[in-house]
């Protein structure tokens, strides 16, 4: 009885177990594994950016967790998440059934087939969501310092989004979801009866021994399936059915599921073309999922199409495109800085430019109008006996070095009786940190003419407003339809792109540089009412620093070229020169910043009209500070300075601390080994700078004859890790930033330029 007893429980397990490893869900997923990477890449991709895997550098996980709709987090913002969502996850079923559908035949002879497949193929959908709601909840209340009651209903809505869109599915494929018993005008019985030989054959029936279908080669079994939420059903068997119409029932069915892709395709380019409606700028996590919604999308539509062809299609199409981008202006995707007359080409080779800034005249010019800036500085602080001169330094770092730029500014000036500002005469860096500095100076510049200035509070308020969520939104949409709108800037038309929706984003956040060129701070800045600003973005064909300012700096290009007999690789290049017939003024400030932070991939590279066409980028490629200008500026006005002045003050605002950790690069796997010498590149990229710079700071101390005086204020290592550099800022984020001030180092670095300044 005990041998029975224990043979009968394996049969009860092994039943158990065949009929779990042969449940439709299950494999579905094994099939996934098995054949659809591309898909399950997809799925990976997101998983890594909503648990803060990949992109948390960049605040990509907030784009997902803190979606911003309108410019808040809120119940609309969640809702599209959860509608966007929806459209992904369908998209995943589309695909999914048009490419494994002819697997399990069994899913021909069911009411709405389709239903049931992406009823059984949500295991995968159904973890993601799970994982997505786990970590919004997460993130709001621990980043976003949100009431875990809001948060809440911030998910209930997330889900009704889901269910919003399901149920506009369910709609159109209730109506157009076919099965061999609408195909055949047949009833179940008569299939029934069928299998059992009760019926011989049909009219409509009628097997072909040389029939090309064959729907049951490597099919896939499947013993159970779900035929809802609550029901485990068994499969049946359909080789009574004839091959043919199953065959009939799965194309219709493909053609139906084709017609709603391209329905939902044609949607999010219209989202995309139309995207300056402020209405239609949904979350910027929303439109990563469309755009992920739109690539499957394409993709199955290709398959259903071409089969086995598609692959082969997609690289001829990639090809083809790469070469009419290559030849045709039509598909040349330009990014412009607006002001600028691009119908003039001035040539950018060697010879000219050495023409252009080796001209005596002008190299004597524009140091005779410094030394008129420098004398007016003089003149301004003629109330202190020989005043300190400040230089600022502020580095990149997206909306955290903007921020920290505006607090630190905001906090030292408080401090110093507004003598920081009045006492700085020029102000160097790149990205966010120029950004913050152009900021603060333009509202310092409103309190000098008598315009209503805004508090540190509402300075700091305004500089910390996203600008990740409009630019991913761009990103995700694509420019390639959008660029058919034009932007008229007065004198000159010009394609609208991201570039273009960046800085109107810009203008609206900071409510400030509306219409302002580079002109309009020639007089303010000649006047030394408020300090210069040198942009200096890198040219992306040679790795030049154009330099770009309202005044006259052909010195700051100009070398000395006797020792090299001529030949020398020129470094810097005046803005203003090379396009001196291109209306350089008149080029936007917005603009100006723009070049200035512009970052690869997140930013398009601007072009400039010349001949060859040259391109610029990010300043911090080549001088993350702009300590290189100060420098040069300095040792250019020595003499003067060190007559006029007690001493140079250099400040500089690092988004990040000199000192770093030694990584010890003989441990770590075998793949982190393989990569090692391209991660060594990038990142210790920053730190070449800071060694180049201490060098290059004890050299001007040992040609200088006053005293110079070196402060830094920096977000301490641990913190600014945790920040992203990016164009978002979470309230975690802020209230981190303002509390570096308070560190032991930053507090002595207060103490320090109070007592320069003021004693």
């Amino acid at each position: 009885m005990a041998e029975e007893s224990s043979i009968q429980e394996r049969r009860i397990n092994s039943k158990f177990f065949t009929r779990v490893i042969y449940f439709f869900p299950v494999q579905l997923l094994f099939l996934h594994i098995k054949r659809n990477h591309i898909l399950l890449l997809f799925w990976l991709v997101l998983f890594l950016y909503v648990s803060g895997n990949l992109g948390v550098g960049f605040g990509i996980d907030t784009l997902f967790l803190a979606p911003i709709y309108m410019g808040e987090i809120g119940a609309w913002s969640f809702l599209i998440m959860g509608f966007s969502l929806g459209g992904f996850i369908m998209a995943f079923h589309i695909y999914s059934y048009i490419l494994f559908s002819r697997d399990f035949t069994f899913l021909a002879t069911l009411s709405r087939p389709f239903l049931k497949f992406c009823l059984n193929n949500m295991l995968i959908p159904s973890l993601f969501i799970l994982t997505y709601l786990v970590q919004i909840f997460l993130f709001l209340t621990e980043e976003e310092l949100m009431n875990s009651g809001i948060v809440f209903i911030y998910i209930i809505c997330v889900l009704v989004g889901l269910f919003v869109f399901y149920i506009l599915s369910i709609l159109y494929f209730i109506q157009f979801n076919k099965n061999v018993f609408v195909i055949s005008g047949k009833t179940e019985t008569y299939f029934e009866n069928l299998g059992n030989d009760k019926v011989k054959e049909s009219n409509f029936i009628k097997k072909k021994k040389n029939s090309r279908v064959n729907v049951y080669k490597n099919t896939w079994r499947v013993d159970t399936y779900l035929s809802n939420f609550f029901s485990i059903n068994i499969a049946r068997s359909t080789k009574h059915y004839d091959k043919e119409l199953i065959q009939k029932v799965f194309t219709q069915n493909h053609v139906n599921a084709s017609i709603f892709e391209l329905a939902l395709i044609i949607s999010f380019l219209g989202i995309g073309f139309f995207r300056d409606i402020s209405w239609l700028n949904i979350p910027a996590g929303a439109s990563i999922f469309l755009l992920f919604t739109l690539l499957i999308m394409l993709f199955s539509v290709l398959y259903s199409w071409f089969k086995g062809w598609t692959l082969t299609f997609l690289i001829l199409a990639i090809v083809s495109f790469n070469f009419l981008t290559n030849r045709f202006h039509l598909f040349q995707f330009r990014n412009y800085a607006y002001g600028l007359n691009y119908d003039l080409k001035p040539k950018y080779d060697h010879e000219n430019i050495s023409e252009l800034q080796q001209d005596k005249l002008k190299v004597e010019n524009s140091i005779k109008e410094n030394i008129e800036i420098l004398t007016h500085w003089s003149q301004k602080n003629k109330g202190i006996n020989k005043p300190k001169m400040v230089f600022i330094n502020t580095s990149g770092g997206g909306l955290r070095s903007a921020l920290w730029t505006v607090h630190v500014l905001n906090f030292l000036d408080s401090i110093t009786n507004q003598r920081l500002t009045k006492q700085t005469h020029l102000i160097t860096g790149a990205s966010g940190g120029m950004i913050g500095a152009a900021f603060y100076r333009e509202n310092y510049k409103k309190g000098i003419y008598g315009e209503t200035m805004v508090n540190g509070n509402e300075m700091k308020r305004r500089i910390s407003k996203d600008l990740l969520n409009p630019l991913a939104f761009s990103i995700a949409t694509t420019d390639m339809f959008y660029r058919f709108k034009k932007h008229d800037d007065g004198k000159y038309i010009y394609t609208k792109d991201r570039g273009w929706f960046f800085e109107k984003n810009l203008i609206e956040n900071l409510n400030c540089f509306e219409g302002k060129r580079i002109l309009d701070y020639k007089l303010p800045e000649y006047h030394s009412d408020i300090p210069m600003m040198i942009f200096s973005p890198s040219v992306v064909n040679d790795g030049r620093r154009l330099l770009i300012s309202p005044q006259k700096i052909t010195f700051l290009c100009n070398t000395d070229t006797s020792l090299f007999s001529g030949k020398i690789a020129l470094e810097n290049i005046e803005f203003s020169t090379l396009f001196n017939k291109n209306d350089p003024q008149y080029l936007k400030i917005s603009s100006a910043m723009r070049m200035n932070a512009t970052f690869p991939y997140i930013l398009p590279m601007v072009f400039l009209p010349s001949e060859p066409k040259i391109e610029v980028m990010d300043a911090g490629l080549r001088d993350n500070l702009g300590l290189t200008t100060s420098i040069k500026y300095i040792d250019n006005f020595k003499n003067w300075i060190h007559e006029h002045t007690s001493g140079v003050v250099i400040i500089q605002l690092r988004d990040r601390e000199k000192k770093t950790k030694i990584k010890d690069k003989q441990s770590g796997s075998l793949i982190s080994k393989l990569f090692t010498p391209l991660t060594n590149v990038y990142g210790n990229f920053l730190k070449i700078q800071d060694y180049r710079n201490d060098e290059m700071l004890n050299q001007l101390k040992s040609s200088f004859k006053g005293d110079i005086h070196y402060v830094e204020f920096s977000l301490k290592e641990g913190s600014s890790d945790e920040i992203s550099m990016s164009w978002h800022l979470t309230s975690k984020d802020i209230n981190q930033i303002y509390e570096q001030l308070n560190t032991e180092e930053n507090q002595k670095s207060l103490q320090k330029v109070s007592d320069l300044l003021l004693h």
